[in-house]
């Protein structure tokens, strides 16, 4: 009998972050999975980052996370999203290769010296005579006893393909699927959703016109997830494309509605909101004419271009006949059909904050079989689990991010205080705290933590506790630093900026606050003035900036953070009138006179009320008291 700390069951982007957490505090692991090639295989698109995922996979880094690293050293293309808008919602996003990605992460994950791959399908959890967990029942291995188990099965807990009516048990890419845990959880009164993905046509490169297509570059700067001296790829910049749905496109779908799996009879899961199938987005927004479809390259080693926004689950020949009417598409050639998934997933809402189950204990679970959508929602969950696995073997806290601290904490603090209904996606509308939770400050705000809970090495810490410190004091000297206009670096700057100050000497932080400049613009000035300011990278940098021009807003978000954690418990009377509340939404008023709520905290943790709500509620109830 073979005898682990802990078992994984399931490779993908949660198992990884999972063995690799519990592989570095040298806690002794078995990674279960049907095969190694299937180790954080991207079965749906190509990218990590993207709109709060992006801060997301920052985060990771900062916890000593294996995604941001393996997406640097294998990135076809980064580019920052929301570039146009404020520092608090943009974000990093890479495509990656479909190859080499999940090579890589199998490299590491096969040299973890704590850490056992096991080829092998779980058919069930095991229990001792006293009910008590004792590890899994295999079909090679038989029983393999663990203290502890973590469930990243993704969805493989008894899923279905579909495309038209062909039905058929399967898990992603024609993969097994098991479900004799999705049994046992009946067992224990578990309430299990049935829950519904998709994933778009692959066509051959060379069968698509270009010519027609718009391209969409990403940045020539390089752009990186974890820091630049821990890369050894040189960084690129390979193009993707934009192209548009048209007319003919959408009445061959329309026609053929009836032959699509979401509006059959049949169908039980509930897709993802936020990502709807192409048969959906021309059902729901019919007066749309057009939909944008993002065009990438799989892998250099590939001829086949992921389709995004095209995702489906029609019948082979009616997907062939709708690409054929795309711009550019008029020969095309399918290397692979759209199809729609579902699966079992558990209500998070039945588990602790550290994704251990109320009703199980020593069972956690991660990633899309709490209800989630994502890689990077998946990685960050598989992560959480594991610290608080090795927390407890080591007799340690709990390890919980809260929504002030990252994103991640809105995330676990969103599925197991309101539960979900379709698969979650993290949106940076999600974070009330958002200004706080930047990408360019997330080693500032977990790198601490991060130490005390050992996920980074002490080398690291060190690093980063210098780098924190350096910007904090070049910081305080800029708010003393004075210029001056007979300075020609000074001079040339106001005079390309077409900026006019009266006075000769002159405030540089006042300089740096304005809109028109950037720390960039400053550089020579900088350089000259503080010898240190040299030892920064540009992500760095951009760091201090935003820390200066943002000051005066991150401090009253802070602000607003401790009045909430002061507040929570504010008493809220039973006979309260939220209509008289002019800013409350619709919903939120709604809500809350069905609800009833007694606290503060009880109102934030009502499935469809908005964080901004609740502030309003306390500014009002703080108000009137």
């Amino acid at each position: 009998m073979k005898k682990y700390d802990v078992i994984i069951i399931g490779a993908g982007h949660a198992g990884v972050e999972a063995a690799n957490v519990l592989n570095n505090q040298k806690i002794k692991t078995a990674l279960v999975t049907f095969k190694k090639s299937d180790i954080s295989y991207l079965f749906c698109n190509v990218s990590i980052g993207g709109s709060a995922k992006g801060i997301v996979v920052k985060e990771l880094y900062a916890l000593g996370g294996l995604m941001p690293i393996v997406a640097d050293s294998t990135q076809l293309q980064t580019k920052i999203l929301n570039k146009s808008k404020g520092s608090a919602v943009q974000a990093l996003r890479a495509q990656v290769d479909k190859i080499d990605y999940p090579k890589v992460m199998q490299d590491k994950i096969l040299n973890m010296q704590y850490l056992d791959l096991i080829e092998d399908e779980v058919i069930n959890l095991s229990f001792d005579q006293k009910g008590i967990l004792n590890g899994v029942n295999t079909k090679k291995n038989k029983h393999i006893f663990a203290n502890y188990v973590i469930i990243t099965t993704g969805t493989f807990l008894d899923s279905k393909i579909m495309q038209g009516t062909n039905i058929y048990r399967s898990g992603p890419n024609n993969l097994k699927t098991t479900s004799g845990v999705s049994e046992q959880f009946k067992k224990f009164n578990l309430e299990l959703l049935r829950l519904k993905t998709g994933t778009p046509p692959r066509v051959f490169k060379d069968s698509i016109d270009f010519s027609k297509l718009k391209i969409e570059p990403g940045s020539d700067d390089p752009l990186y997830f974890s820091e630049e001296r821990l890369i050894v790829k040189k960084y690129q910049n390979i193009p993707a494309w934009i192209l548009y749905t048209n007319q003919k496109t959408h009445q061959i779908i329309k026609d053929n509605l009836n032959k699509s799996y979401l509006y059959s009879e049949e169908i039980t899961g509930i897709g993802p909101r936020y990502c709807p199938s192409i048969e959906d987005k021309i059902k729901r927004f019919y007066q749309k004419d057009r939909h944008q479809v993002f065009l990438e390259l799989e892998s250099e080693k590939l001829d086949t271009i992921y389709l995004s926004g095209l995702s489906s689950s029609l019948p082979k020949d009616v997907q062939d006949k709708f690409l054929k009417t795309l711009p550019g598409f008029e020969n095309v050639k399918v290397a692979k059909h759209a199809y729609a998934i579902e699966y079992d997933s558990l209500n998070p809402i039945q588990l602790k904050q550290t994704f251990e189950l109320k009703k199980i204990p020593h069972l956690f679970t991660a990633g899309q079989i709490n209800g989630t959508s994502g890689y990077e929602e998946a990685a960050g969950q598989g992560l959480i689990a594991a610290i608080n696995v090795a927390n407890k073997i080591k007799k340690r806290p709990e390890f919980i991010l809260d929504r002030n601290e990252a994103y991640i904490g809105v995330m676990v603090d969103d599925l197991t205080s309101k539960g979900i209904y379709d698969p979650y996606r993290l949106l940076s509308s999600r974070a009330e705290y958002r200004l706080l939770l930047r990408s360019d400050n997330a080693i500032r705000r977990l790198y601490k933590k991060s130490y005390k809970n050992k996920l980074i090495t002490e080398d690291t810490y060190k690093l980063w506790d210098a780098k924190i410190k350096l910007i904090d004091n070049l910081i305080l000297k800029i708010k003393e630093l004075k210029l001056n206009q007979s300075d020609k670096n000074v001079s040339n700057l106001l005079k390309s900026k077409k900026i006019v100050i009266n006075q000769n000497t002159f405030s540089l932080l006042n300089l740096l606050k304005r809109p028109e400049i950037s720390i960039f613009d400053l550089e020579n000035i900088l350089v000259n003035k503080l010898k240190k300011y040299q030892q920064l990278t540009i992500e760095e940098k951009k760091h201090l900036e935003i820390e200066i021009k943002f000051e005066g807003y991150i401090k009253k978000q802070e602000i607003e953070v401790k009045k909430y954690l002061k507040y929570q418990n504010l008493k809220i009377k039973e006979n309260f009138d939220y209509q008289k509340i002019l800013n409350l939404s619709k919903e939120a008023k709604e809500k809350l006179i069905n609800f009833k709520p007694s606290t503060i905290h009880q109102a934030k943790n009502i499935s469809g009320i908005s964080p901004s709500d609740i502030i309003i509620l306390m500014n009002h109830i703080n108000k009137k008291k």
